[in-house]
């Protein structure tokens, strides 16, 4: 009985280390890791950046700043479809505003309308690793 309960707890610890808890999601992330981390993009500026569960560095945030009532777009395109890439559009009281998770083959484009103030993105991958390009733009 000791034997099976020894196997079990083997292979439960195995499972365990799978996914995106190897080094703790976020043991390795710069301060990007939180919301008040949160790294500027500048309007029209495409951004290459990089998550990994592998190596501790799950979530990136982002913020833009819109200078007046406006059309805006958010195009983003994970590299690795397995990572599982999900990116959340948020005002700037944390407040979710649309979840969108990356669908292989395309690169991902969310369109709406924006009062002036300060928007956050929140980039995050489910497993592996992946860079990811992000661009924040006004529609003409």
């Amino acid at each position: 009985m000791r034997r099976i309960w020894s196997l079990a707890a083997a292979l439960a610890f195995l499972a365990v280390g799978v996914g995106c808890e190897t080094l703790g999601p976020e043991k390795n992330s710069g301060t990007d890791q939180d919301r008040l981390g949160a790294i500027e993009i500048k309007i029209n500026d495409l951004i290459l950046d990089y998550v990994t569960c592998l190596d501790g560095d799950k979530t990136d945030w982002k913020y833009f700043t819109v200078p007046a009532e406006t059309r805006v777009a958010v195009t983003f395109a994970f590299d690795e479809p397995s990572a599982g890439g999900t990116i959340v559009i948020r005002k700037a009281t944390g407040e979710e505003m649309y979840r969108l998770k990356f669908v292989p083959g395309s690169r991902m484009v969310q369109e709406f309308d924006a009062l002036p103030g300060h928007y956050y993105l929140e980039i995050f991958c489910e497993a592996f690793q992946s860079e990811y390009t992000i661009e924040v733009s006004i529609p003409q």
